[in-house]
């Protein structure tokens, strides 16, 4: 009987050993015999070492797991083909000694198909560094740079919930202000000018020594209004408007 001309699923699992020791030594017996496997096999053999190379296991919030595993059925339930009416022809069968029909999730063409259409779908999204927390709300991921002729740099980590946002906020190598000033973190307008101010104070802190700080600020004011966030250096002489100079501005989207 001449070879299938598609790829055994079987070869992935076996470089990834993932088949039990029954399936696996089916499988090279099989293999012996089977010149398009062989060349399959050959193409990944170098996976695991690829693997072992990738970024290392990060928790995956439950709300972002419960929406992929949900995307994942809804494919899964429009891509598994419907019951055959009757027993398939003998050259779709497997080849004898290979794995049972009923096999294993991660051996079903049509459900790792699902998979990757599904993980495609949450993780191709443009722009900032959209990510969801565990509570179900959005997080957005910003950098600040120095402005001209300031130093520093930020990253801005904003979470979006139903009662507003709120702003994780590291900054480092900006040096400690001036005796008599504070910076302070603004939620700004595109549209904003120092004729026509549309901004929102989110807080004044300072640095270390180190040029370093750690703050949080929270805003019910609407994302789509002030959008952007930015740093000024600002006088200590109760006057609630920017005076000051910008210190850190918006980087590149990630």
């Amino acid at each position: 009987m001449s070879e299938p001309a598609s790829p055994h699923l079987e070869v992935a699992a076996y470089v990834l050993g993932k088949l039990e020791a029954e399936e696996a030594t089916a499988f090279e017996d099989h293999l012996a015999g089977c010149a398009d496997c062989r060349r399959q096999l050959a193409e990944l053999r170098g996976l695991p070492e690829l693997l072992a190379t990738a970024a290392p296991d990060t928790p995956v919030p439950d709300a972002l797991r419960a929406r992929t595993l949900a995307a994942v059925r809804q494919v899964a339930a429009r891509a598994e083909p419907a019951p055959a009416a009757e027993a398939p022809p003998a050259e779709a069968r497997p080849a004898e000694g290979l794995a049972p029909t009923r096999r294993p999730w991660w051996r079903r063409r049509w459900l790792v198909v699902a998979v990757a259409a599904a993980l495609a779908a949450v993780l191709a999204i443009p722009g900032a560094l959209l990510l969801a927390d565990r509570g179900g709300g959005q997080v957005t991921r910003l950098t600040l740079v120095a402005a001209p002729g300031a130093g520093g740099r930020g990253e801005v980590t904003v979470t979006e919930t139903a009662a507003g946002r709120s702003f994780d906020v590291r900054v480092e190598g900006l040096r400690p202000p001036p005796a008599g000033s504070l910076y302070e973190l603004w939620a700004v307008s595109p549209q904003d000018t120092p004729q026509r101010p549309q901004r929102v104070s989110l807080g004044t802190f300072t640095t270390d020594a180190d040029g370093r700080a750690h703050l949080t600020a929270f805003t019910a004011a609407p994302a789509d209004r002030f959008p952007v966030v930015g740093v000024t250096l600002e006088p200590v002489d109760g006057n609630p408007a920017r005076t000051g100079p910008r210190v850190l501005v918006p980087g590149p989207s990630g």
